[in-house]
């Protein structure tokens, strides 16, 4: 495969931002992406030397035309070779289960298509298609038990049964293949048991050339099982793993193991990067950010922003979550795809940045967007749809803001060290960005995960209102007006909520008594007498732990501990909560457990739980209780009043009070909120309801179009249930009647995660933690003053 490190080799010009930072209209020193373009003023009438504007192109018409030509498929994999696109497809919806590997020319149209059962037996599994110093079937021969590799012939596009490279024959005894890669000539083989190594053979003629073991991967590494190998030029492997065996704390590590010493290096120990993706592409390690695509020397663990994407109109998202797959001096290409992509969004696409001597951001006013999340398909595409449309201003991102950015992959199993952690990183976040907002050096537009209590302010960002009230199309007829106003912050609404989602109970009206919501007397008599005593709030949600759920609860009721910039816990309500979570397990549901490999009892004892507690994002939970009860509501945790479940968001936007462009920043919002962008959601609940409703009514119609073809549900195999459309309906209203504010404290949180476990474990008495925490918590208000 031809690449070339010139272009991944682009020029840094400055640092990801510069100290010092004066305000957006002041002079002086002024932040800077990673490309080290200004973050404000206007784009330079020419890109400086070194820096190219790429233009991006996501082609969609090699899929539009296997979805024409295949009555259900599924893409495993994409490559570029020969100046042509590669595609390994399954064939699923025809009585005989094919695969083909088909090949396209640049403008979409088909050169080869394969159909490997032509030539291939049932005895063959032919798992995947792999690149490398040419393109090969990765296969499975059952009745030898041999792992090989098929080259094709990329002048026919076909494969011959009889020429193979046996992988198994090089391994020793006892030993299979957990994954394979060209270094050069060479194939690279991990090889598993007991202990793991890298072996460097010939494919021409088997010959093992090195046997490099690996060290105890999980107690170096925290590594619990390895899953791959790419190479990292001739003479480096990266071999990469999962840290636990827990679905909700695994996280992917890379190590670079060197072919010649075999000595191994953590690489994001020596890059600083966050490595959620990494990809080898002929002698390039690439890995993909926000702010876009860095090469990685795998000796130094040094790190070059090889491609901004400020330097061209691009949906991140879309790159972020792709492989690279072909790079030379002027083109890139990634193949993206996406088996969770909803009804408004791309599912598969490869995407071409080509490099372009026109350069449409010239001259225009700069507008700011930051993230203390990563970027979205939403957010990306209307960032894409703005610069697009705009005449006058260009959206650059600002990367300072993110949080969440070091993963730590020590953490395997705790629940409370997970939160803590997220707090913290919030809540040094929102200092940092309070500071900038107040010198006028932070961003114009800001997304968050909302009801960020800290930065709800008049100082910091615009009180959103107005624009709301200003405009006719918004009422309570076509959006869910109760996200807006749960959103407020002493009647200010300075962060938009763009979607959003219900947190609380979900089971049927009967089963809650027709309440939405429940004092913890109410509470613990349900839990008796319809959950057997089996607490829903702990038990199964698999997400808790109980000093977790306390501070859930107190978010759920803050305003009865906190107003006037005054705190007293003091209370009988702060004391309800705190006795509730005392009689629950000391030991987080997490702590210890296998979740992988108790999956199925996981599942099976949650089903039958006939209250769950859930964050509900989309359609399908309620889609699911509407199979197993009539009357399927929504209702509120435990809390002294009763309350309603609480209403949040991942994704809100505000504006800085210190914005020399608000006009924009406004037409930024609406594009947000329009149809196209709100129907591409899928994290959470669109506001709109006209795209809530169709996206719900999708979903029932897909449903019980499996359902006919006898397949069961597309989401709850074996329900054999159709589902009425008028659930869609019943699931507007409920969701319209979430109430409950449900804003984030997340300095006070932590002084809350420190002190009551001393209260749980009957070290303090309640009075004594909630001195401790009010004078904690005030000297935190005060300092905001």
């Amino acid at each position: 495969m031809k690449t070339a490190s010139a272009l991944l080799a682009a020029a840094i010009l400055g640092t990801i931002f510069a100290c010092g930072c004066a305000g957006k209209n002041n002079k002086g020193t002024t932040a800077t992406d990673g490309a080290g373009l200004e973050l404000n003023g206007k784009m330079p009438e020419k890109l400086p030397d070194g820096l190219s504007w790429y233009d991006f192109k996501e082609d969609k018409e090699i899929f539009a035309y296997l979805d024409d030509q295949f009555e259900d498929c599924f893409v495993s994999d994409v490559t570029v070779c020969d100046g042509r696109t590669w595609v390994y497809v399954y064939d699923s919806g025809s009585d005989i289960f094919e695969s083909h590997v088909m090949s396209f020319d640049k403008d979409g149209n088909v050169v080869t298509d394969f159909t490997c059962q032509d030539v291939f037996s049932d005895d063959i599994s032919l798992d995947r298609m792999t690149g490398g110093s040419g393109i090969y079937l990765y296969a499975y021969d059952f009745s030898k038990d041999r792992e090989l590799l098929y080259p094709i012939d990329t002048k026919t596009g076909r494969a011959d049964p009889s020429n193979s490279i046996d992988m198994t024959a090089m391994l020793p005894s006892g030993k299979s293949v957990t994954g394979c890669a060209f270094a050069g000539s060479d194939l690279l083989l991990l090889a598993s048991d007991r202990n793991s190594s890298v072996m460097v053979a010939d494919p021409a003629t088997g010959s093992v050339k090195k046997d490099l073991e690996l060290k105890d991967f999980s107690k170096t590494y925290q590594i619990t099982f390895l899953e791959g190998i790419m190479a990292a030029g001739s003479d480096k492997a990266v071999v990469w793993g999962n840290t636990s065996s827990n679905m909700y704390f695994g996280r992917i590590r890379y190590v670079v193991v060197d072919l010649e010493t075999g000595e191994e290096k953590a690489l994001d120990e020596l890059t600083g990067l966050p490595l959620h993706n990494l990809s080898s592409c002929g002698d390039d390690l690439v890995t993909v950010t926000d702010e876009g695509v860095y090469r990685i020397d795998p000796d130094s663990g040094e790190t070059e922003l090889a491609m901004p994407f400020n330097c061209s109109n691009c949906n991140r998202f879309l790159v972020n979550n792709s492989d690279l797959c072909y790079a030379d001096d002027d083109t890139m290409v990634f193949y993206y795809s996406s088996r969770n992509a909803g009804p408004g969004q791309i599912s598969n696409a490869v995407c071409y940045f080509t490099k372009t001597d026109t350069y449409p951001a010239s001259g225009k006013d700069i507008l700011t967007v930051a993230s203390t999340e990563d970027l979205d398909y939403s957010i990306s595409e209307a960032i894409m749809l703005f610069n697009s449309q705009s005449s006058t201003s260009y959206m650059m991102y600002d990367g300072r803001y993110k949080a969440n950015t070091n993963i730590d992959y020590s953490n395997t199993d705790n629940a409370d060290k997970a939160a803590l952690d997220a707090l913290t990183s919030y809540g040094s976040v929102s200092d940092r960005l309070a500071m900038d907002l107040m010198s006028g050096t932070g961003p114009d537009i800001i997304i968050t995960g909302g009801a960020n209590e800290q930065l709800s302010r008049g100082e910091y960002f615009l009180d959103l209102s107005d624009y709301i009230k200003s405009n006719s199309s918004i009422n309570e007829e076509t959006y869910f007006v109760n996200a807006f106003e749960a959103m407020k912050y002493n009647g200010a609404l300075y962060q938009l909520p763009i979607g959003f989602y219900v947190d609380g109970f979900i089971s049927s009206s009967e089963n809650f008594g027709g309440r939405n919501g429940m004092t913890f007397d109410e509470y613990t008599a349900m839990v008796k007498d319809v959950c057997n005593g089996n607490d829903p709030l702990f038990d199964h949600q698999l997400s808790y732990s109980r000093t977790e759920v306390a501070t859930k609860l107190f978010a759920n009721t803050s305003e009865m501990f906190i107003a006037d910039g005054r705190i007293d816990v003091n209370n009988e309500a702060f004391k309800a909560i705190l006795d509730y979570c005392k009689d629950l397990p000391a030991k987080a549901y997490y702590d210890g457990k296998d979740l992988d490999m108790e999956f199925e009892d996981y599942i099976s004892a949650k089903d039958n739980m006939p209250v769950q507690p859930d964050r509900f994002r989309d359609f399908q939970r309620f889609e699911e209780f509407s199979m197993r009860f009539e009357n399927v509501s929504f209702c509120g945790y435990p809390s002294i009043d009763g309350r309603s479940a609480s209403v949040g968001s991942d994704l809100a936007v505000s504006v800085s009070a210190q914005s020399s462009d608000p006009d924009s920043c406004k037409e930024f919002i609406g594009i947000l909120l329009s149809d196209d962008i709100q129907h591409s959601l899928t994290e959470n609940i669109p506001v709109n309801k006209k795209c809530a409703r169709e996206l719900f009514t999708e979903e029932i119609e897909d449903h019980n179009r499996w359902h006919e073809k006898g397949y069961g549900s597309s989401f709850f195999a074996g329900t054999g249930k159709q589902i009425d459309p008028a659930v869609a309906d019943r699931y507007i209203g409920q969701l319209s009647e979430a109430t409950t504010s449900s804003f984030v404290y997340h300095n006070i949180s932590l002084i809350i995660y420190e002190e009551v476990p001393a209260y749980f474990e009957g070290q303090k008495s309640f009075d004594d933690v909630c001195a401790a925490i009010n004078n904690r918590a005030q000297t935190v208000l005060d300092e905001r003053k």
